[in-house]
């Protein structure tokens, strides 16, 4: 039987430790993947998701059951991250969409072109600004309400939407200049824009 995250904190809370690693495995993914999509470095996003989880076991008193653990923890996770970025100046990863393409008839080609799209909206999404590129990844990558965006950014309702909306249009707009950029480079072989 899966208990349900808050029940599995009050038992940690009560002494039942072992519990925790249940947390863990409930949430690596997720915590990881914020880690490591702006921080663009392997080990130091594994040790960021560390620092995550023992942020997060120390302060498991200060956890209100009334909301989500996932929006608590990934709170945790987008804080410790934007702190390590303000520290290092790190330059951020861009959200990856993994594109499947499980059927045989789908053609080299059409692989090749999804392929070049996924890495043009990454590109432009690489070049967001953090606060943009974090909603974004909230939103789109952890499919986060603009509510839990709202509560893990610590940012009203309203801000969560506006940066959202222009994200978006950024996005167009890079994506248009991307596009136009290959264009311009396949037109004139040998010269760079």
């Amino acid at each position: 039987m899966t208990l349900p995250d808050d029940q599995l904190v009050k038992k940690i809370i009560q002494g039942e430790t072992d519990f925790f690693e249940e947390l863990v495995s409930r949430y690596r993914k997720p915590v990881f993947s914020i880690c490591y999509r702006m921080i663009r470095q392997r080990e130091e996003a594994e040790d960021l998701a560390q620092e995550v989880f023992i942020k997060a076991y120390r302060n498991l008193r200060q956890f209100n059951p009334e909301h989500k653990f996932s929006s608590w923890i990934l709170k945790i996770a987008t804080n410790t991250t934007i702190d390590a970025l303000r520290k290092k100046k790190l330059d951020t990863m861009p959200l990856e969409e993994e594109i499947e393409t499980h059927r045989e008839d789908v053609s080299a080609e059409k692989s090749f072109l999804q392929e070049e799209a996924r890495q043009e909206i990454e590109t432009a999404i690489g070049r967001l600004p953090q606060e943009y590129r974090m909603v974004v990844l909230l939103y789109h990558q952890q499919g986060k309400s603009y509510q839990d965006i709202a509560d893990i950014l610590e940012i009203p309702l309203s801000m969560v939407k506006n940066r959202l909306f222009r994200a978006r249009k950024i996005l167009k707009a890079e994506l248009k200049n991307l596009k136009e950029e290959m264009l311009w480079t396949a037109k004139s072989p040998g010269k760079t824009p």
